[in-house]
C-alpha cells in the first residue's frame, strides 16, 4: 500500500517471513523498523537461518493505532539469515512501512583499573553516621573506605576512569589520584574536590560530598562539570566495592529492586532466564521498581537509595566481574540506561552523551546500612526515608469501574451464556462459576442504572444454577477467592465436607518430613532444574496457606493441628528470598511477588487461628520481600506506572516472554489481599497503602468500554513505556476483590 507492507491477520499467533540474504559477519547491526497496528501488544522479530528461536529474536511493544519507530540491538548476522516478523494481536491490520539493518558501532572497553585498599598517609578524615562510618584519605578523591558496626564493609574506586568521545576517537583518563585533589572536613560534612584537564585542553571540575545525617546515613552529592562540551561515554558519578578487603565475593543476599533478588549466588546468571536477557549489569531504567541496591554480608546490610535521572544508570555485578576487585559492584553512572543505547551486559554505551560547558551533572543518593542479615533493612529504610507514593488517579470513579466490571461478567468475551472463561484468549474453555455468580450479585448494589443492575442478577442467576451446590466455594474463575458463596447461596453443610476433604487431600502433598517436593509432570518441562533444591517457599507456602484456609472455613480442629505444624515447618525459609510459587511455566529458582503472598497469607493465617506472636512477625518480614516487586517510583512518562508490580525476576521457560519491566497485575493483586490480611493484625505498617496502590493500579490496566471483547477484564501484561495492554483478558473478579476496598 501507499503507506507500506499491509499485514492482515486473522488468528493467533500471526506472522510473516522472508528470504534469506547474506550479512557482514563480525559487525553488529541495528533493526530499525516504522509501523501501525490497529492491535497493540508485543511484536516480535526473529533471526535465524533453520528455524526461528526465542533466543534469536527481540520483542518490543507497539501502541494500537499509532505509528511508532523501533530500534533494536541485533549481534552480527553472517550469511544466510531469514527474518520473520511477528505483529501484535490476533485480528485486524498491521502496516510496516520500513524494515531495515544499520550498523551499530560498539565501544572497545579499557584495561580498566583494579579498586584496592584505601592507604592513609597519616590519620583518615572520619564521618560517623550511627553504624556506618567513612574513612577517607586526606589528599584523593575517591579513596575512601565504609565501615559498618564496626567492620570493613566497602572502598571506594580511586584508580576510575572517565572516557569522553572526540572526533571518533574514545579518550580516557584518571578521575581520581592525588594530583590536584584536595579533601576537606567541616563539622558532620567532608569535601573531597580535583582539577583536570583532558588531552584536548578541557578542564574538568569533580565534588564529592558526604553529609553524615539523621537516621543513621550519609547524604552523598557528587558534581562534574567542564568548561567545553565533551560527549562523555563514561563517568563513574559514584562506585562502590562491597567485601574488597574484607568478606570478598561472599554475601547473605543481594538486591537491585525489579531486577535481581539474590542470595549467596552470582548476578546476571541463567538460573532465570537465559540468553541476552540475563545480562543485568546496567538494566533500563524503566526495569527498577524503586532506585535501591543493597548487599547483606557478615551480618551488615548496606543500602545505595539515589535520586533518579534520566541520564542516569545504575550498575549491579554481585561478584564484580568488570573490575577484578574480589568484592562486589554498586554504582551509578553517566550516561544511563535505557537498553537501546548499550548492550545490557556492557558498561559502555554505543555512543556517548553531551555534558555541556556551564551544565554541572549532580547526582544525590543515600548510603543506609546497619546490623542485618538479609536486604530487608534496606527495603525498610528506603520506604522510611522516601515514603510510598501517593495513590494514583484512577481515571473513573467508583461507579465507572463498577458499571465496566458488570459489563465484563455481561458483554466481554469471558462469557459464553451462563459459563465463563477465567480469560478471553486461547485455550481458556467457559466453565461453571460460583463466584462470577457471587460478583454479579455484588455488583447490582453498586451500579447505578437499574437496567444494568437487572441484567446482571438475571446473569447471576444463571451463572449460579449451572454449579452444583456442592462446588459453591470450589466453582471459580478468580485468581482471589472468598468461600462465601456457600454462605451466601446455602449448601453450606455440602461445601463444608467438600473443604474438609480438600484439606485432608492436601495433606498428601508433603512428605513424611513435611517438606513439599517440587516434581515435573511426567515427560514436561523440568523447571526445578537450575534450582539449588527440590524445594521452594513459595511452592511450600501455597499449599501450607490453602490448607490452613481448609481449616480456618471447616473448624477441623485435626486439620488447624496439622496445618499450623507444617506452617512451623516453614521455618526453614526464614531469611531466604521469596521464590518458587509459579511452576507452571516459571522456573522453580525464580524470584517471584506471589510466593511472598503465599507467604504472608499463610502466616497470617495461622496468627488468627494460634495467636502466636512469631507468627505475626514472619508475616511481616515475608511482606517486606514483596515490596522489591512494587513499582515505588513512576517508570515511564505515562500515567499508569506507580504501584504496578512485577510478577517474577525471570522469564517464562527461561526464555520469553522477560517478566523483568512487565508488570503482571494479578500476581501483584493476590499479594494486595494479603497484605489487607495482614494490615489488620499491622495497622502501623504500609500494607494498606501498598495494597490499595496496587489495586489502583489494577483499575488503571483495565480495558476500557471501547474495546467490546475485552471491557472490563484485566490485561494479563502492561508495557510501561508504551502504556500498552497485552495477553490474556483476565475476568473482573481479581481486580473487583481489592477495588471494592
Amino acid at each position: 500500500s501507499r503507506d507500506g507492507l499491509k499485514i492482515h491477520i486473522a488468528g493467533a499467533d500471526p506472522y510473516i517471513g522472508g528470504p534469506a540474504r547474506d550479512y557482514p559477519t563480525e559487525t553488529p547491526l541495528w533493526l530499525e523498523a516504522r509501523l501501525r497496528s490497529e492491535a497493540g501488544g508485543t511484536a516480535q522479530v526473529f533471526y535465524f537461518r533453520d528455524a526461528p528461536t526465542e533466543e534469536g529474536s527481540v520483542r518490543f511493544t507497539v501502541p494500537p493505532g499509532q505509528w511508532v519507530d523501533i530500534r533494536q540491538p541485533l549481534p552480527a548476522l553472517g550469511p544466510g539469515v531469514r527474518f520473520r516478523f511477528d505483529p501484535p494481536g490476533a485480528s485486524g491490520e498491521c502496516v510496516v512501512a520500513r524494515l531495515r539493518l544499520a550498523e551499530r558501532a560498539v565501544i572497545r572497553s579499557p584495561v580498566w583499573p583494579q579498586p584496592s585498599v584505601p592507604e592513609w598517609e597519616g590519620a583518615p578524615l572520619r564521618l560517623d553516621a550511627g553504624a556506618l562510618r567513612l574513612l577517607h584519605a586526606a589528599n584523593a578523591l575517591g579513596a575512601f573506605a565504609l565501615d559498618i558496626a564496626g567492620e570493613r564493609f566497602a572502598v571506594g574506586h580511586a584508580e576510575a576512569l572517565i572516557g569522553y568521545e572526540r572526533a571518533g576517537v574514545v579518550r580516557w583518563m584518571p578521575w581520581g589520584g592525588h594530583d590536584g585533589a584536595t579533601v576537606v572536613r567541616r563539622g558532620q560534612q567532608l569535601e573531597a574536590r580535583r582539577r583536570l584537564v583532558d588531552a584536548d585542553g578541557g578542564t574538568w571540575q569533580i565534588r564529592q560530598c558526604f553529609q553524615a545525617a539523621e537516621n543513621e546515613r550519609l547524604e552523598v552529592e557528587v558534581e562534574v562539570s567542564v568548561n567545553t562540551d565533551r560527549r562523555v561515554v563514561w563517568f563513574p558519578a559514584f562506585l562502590l566495592f562491597p567485601g574488597v578487603g574484607s568478606y570478598g565475593t561472599n554475601k547473605a543476599q543481594a538486591l537491585l529492586a525489579g531486577v535481581e533478588y539474590l542470595e549467596n549466588e552470582p548476578s546476571s546468571s541463567e538460573a532465570d532466564l537465559r540468553g541476552p536477557a540475563a545480562r543485568r549489569l546496567m538494566p533500563a531504567k524503566e526495569k527498577l521498581t524503586m532506585p535501591l541496591a543493597a548487599l547483606a554480608a557478615a551480618d551488615r546490610y548496606l543500602g545505595l537509595i539515589w535520586e533518579p535521572r534520566a541520564d542516569l544508570g545504575v550498575v549491579f555485578d554481585s561478584p564484580d566481574r568488570q573490575f577484578g576487585s574480589g568484592g562486589h559492584l554498586l554504582g551509578l553512572v553517566f550516561p544511563g540506561s535505557d537498553e537501546s543505547n548499550r548492550d545490557p551486559g556492557r558498561l559502555l554505551p554505543y555512543g556517548g552523551e553531551w555534558l555541556r560547558a556551564g551544565s554541572p551533572l549532580r547526582v544525590r543518593l543515600t548510603l543506609v546500612g546497619g546490623r542485618g542479615a538479609s536486604v530487608l533493612p534496606a527495603v525498610r529504610d528506603f520506604v522510611r526515608l522516601r515514603g510510598l507514593p501517593p495513590l494514583p488517579d484512577p481515571g473513573v470513579s467508583a461507579t465507572d469501574y463498577y458499571r465496566l466490571a458488570a459489563r465484563g461478567w455481561l458483554d466481554s468475551g469471558i462469557r459464553e451464556g451462563s459459563l465463563y472463561r477465567h480469560a478471553y484468549w486461547p485455550g481458556f474453555g467457559p466453565t461453571p462459576a460460583a463466584d462470577a455468580a457471587l460478583w454479579m450479585d455484588w455488583l447490582t448494589l453498586h451500579v447505578s442504572d437499574e437496567e444494568l443492575a437487572g441484567r446482571l442478577r438475571i446473569a447471576a442467576r444463571g451463572a449460579r444454577e449451572r454449579v452444583p451446590p456442592q462446588s459453591y466455594n470450589s466453582a471459580a474463575v478468580g485468581h482471589v477467592r472468598y468461600p462465601a458463596p456457600a454462605l451466601v447461596y446455602g449448601a453450606l453443610a455440602e461445601n463444608l465436607e467438600v473443604t474438609l476433604n480438600r484439606g485432608r487431600a492436601l495433606l498428601t502433598r508433603f512428605r513424611s518430613d513435611g517438606a513439599v517436593i517440587y516434581e515435573p509432570s511426567p515427560g514436561g518441562v523440568d523447571y526445578g532444574s537450575t534450582h539449588f533444591s527440590k524445594e521452594a517457599n513459595g511452592l511450600a507456602a501455597q499449599v501450607v496457606a490453602q490448607l490452613l484456609e481448609c481449616a480456618a472455613f471447616t473448624g477441623d480442629r485435626e486439620l488447624i493441628e496439622a496445618g499450623l505444624r507444617h506452617l512451623r515447618g516453614l521455618g526453614k525459609f526464614r531469611g531466604s528470598v521469596p521464590r518458587g510459587a509459579q511452576t507452571w511455566e516459571i522456573p522453580l529458582h525464580t524470584p517471584d511477588i506471589l510466593a511472598a503472598a503465599h507467604l504472608v497469607r499463610a502466616y497470617t493465617l495461622g496468627y488468627e487461628l494460634a495467636g502466636h506472636a512469631d507468627f505475626l512477625e514472619e508475616a511481616k518480614d515475608w511482606a517486606w520481600t514483596g515490596v522489591p516487586f512494587v513499582y515505588l517510583t513512576r517508570p515511564a512518562a505515562g500515567p499508569i506506572g506507580v504501584y504496578n508490580t512485577i510478577a517474577v525476576l525471570g522469564a517464562t521457560g527461561w526464555q520469553a516472554p522477560v517478566w523483568i519491566g512487565l508488570p503482571v497485575q494479578w500476581c501483584g493483586l493476590v499479594y494486595g489481599e494479603a497484605l489487607h490480611g495482614l494490615a489488620r493484625h499491622d495497622p502501623s505498617g504500609p500494607w494498606r497503602q501498598l495494597a490499595d496502590g496496587i489495586a489502583v493500579a489494577g483499575v488503571q490496566h483495565t480495558w476500557p468500554s471501547g474495546d467490546a471483547d475485552r471491557q472490563g477484564l484485566l490485561p494479563d501484561s502492561f508495557g510501561l513505556c508504551r502504556q500498552v495492554r497485552d495477553g490474556p483478558a483476565i475476568n473482573p473478579a481479581t481486580v473487583l476483590s481489592q477495588a471494592r476496598r
